[in-house]
């Protein structure tokens, strides 16, 4: 005798089967969005919407990248910014006390005490640090610019100026200003790391549209700015001369005041820092103009990445509040479907079951 259900019977109940099993795979993949925020987990997932929403993560990413090179940027300019101004307020204070030598020569111990300190403060300015990066030191950001700072006043460049102004009565004002320049210029005795003097470069950043932006200028260089008066009064530097010109009055205090080499000597010194104020005045404009740029780019930057963002949003992001409605309709289909194969089976059970 044939016990088993008729053929019917288990076509009806393997369609019930069937269809239960795609319900359960709705209810699982409406669960996981319900979950996740997503319409999949996958690329793959998402059917034809896979080509725009790789297209549209890579601009995201992109994007995201521009706007860290951007605020990185903006970063760098504005201490670079406080920074220089810090320096230019020192080299203002110098230049106006080294006229007041002028008239009062008596004073200049004193100022060459305060001129040692603002040479250490100034040195210290030009090791500003965002973080790791040393503002002021170009592509080898991790690199001092000016090693050991609060020493300075014992370095050989610093040395090297103390001796020629110990020979400023003997050798003349011009001669001694002319031996100072060639200690401080570019090739001279220099107060900076080796390697930014051989090799320093100014860096830039991509911020998109094939627009580079640079960021601080070097510690050894203008970045805008055009010193006057170099090879005369100047060593082409802004920097390089505010060192100069503190060294020099530093290297005063022991000097004979009354000598006639005296005062033309201070004249000189006055000259290079006065021309360093003005250049460093439009590097510090400069900076300011760059910042300026930043915040525009930063902004257009922001408006792109939330319209990206939306596109990619309508095609990988689930509509919750239509997950939801579908995962409880699904479900309701889900347990209806349990019902029915089970009462498929006690209809097909009774067909061999023998009568009561």
């Amino acid at each position: 005798m044939n016990i088993l259900p008729a053929a019917t019977d288990f076509g009806t109940l393997d369609q019930a089967v069937s269809a239960t099993a795609l319900i359960q795979r709705q209810v699982a993949t409406l669960t996981a969005q319900t979950a996740s925020g997503y319409v999949a987990g996958t690329y793959a997932g998402l059917g034809t919407g896979a080509a725009s929403a790789l297209d549209l993560s890579d601009q995201v990413a992109q994007i995201t990248t521009l706007q860290s090179n951007t605020d990185y940027a903006g970063s760098l300019a504005q201490a670079a910014q406080a920074a220089l101004g810090q320096i230019e307020s020192i080299a203002s204070n110098f230049a106006t006390q080294a006229t007041s030598l002028v008239a009062t020569p008596g004073t200049a111990p004193v100022i060459a005490a305060s001129a040692q300190d603002a040479l250490r403060q100034v040195a210290g300015l030009l090791n500003t640090k965002v973080g790791n990066i040393y503002v002021f030191a170009g592509q080898d950001s991790g690199t001092p610019p000016v090693p050991n700072p609060n020493n300075i006043t014992s370095s050989a460049f610093y040395a090297a100026i103390q001796t020629a102004v110990a020979g400023l009565a003997t050798n003349g004002a011009s001669a001694t200003s002319a031996a100072t320049l060639a200690v401080a210029a570019p090739g001279g005795t220099s107060p900076f790391d080796p390697s930014l003097e051989a090799t320093g470069a100014q860096s830039s950043v991509d911020v998109g549209g094939g627009v580079r932006v640079a960021l601080a200028p070097l510690a050894t260089a203008n970045s805008n700015a055009t010193s006057s008066g170099a090879g005369t009064s100047s060593t082409g530097s802004y920097t390089r001369d505010i060192l100069l010109g503190l060294a020099q009055l530093g290297s005063l205090g022991g000097a004979n005041t009354s000598d006639a080499s005296f005062l033309p000597f201070v004249q000189g010194t006055v000259t290079t820092l006065q021309g360093a104020v003005g250049a460093i005045n439009t590097d510090i404009g400069a900076l300011g103009d760059r910042q300026d740029q930043l915040t525009a780019v930063q902004t257009e930057l922001g408006n792109t990445a939330t319209a990206v963002k939306t596109q990619l949003s309508n095609v990988q992001d689930a509509d919750l509040t239509q997950v939801a409605a579908q995962l409880a309709t699904a479900q309701t289909q889900l347990q209806a479907s349990y019902q029915v194969i089970a009462a498929l089976g006690q209809l097909s059970l009774a067909k061999f079951l023998p009568a009561a």
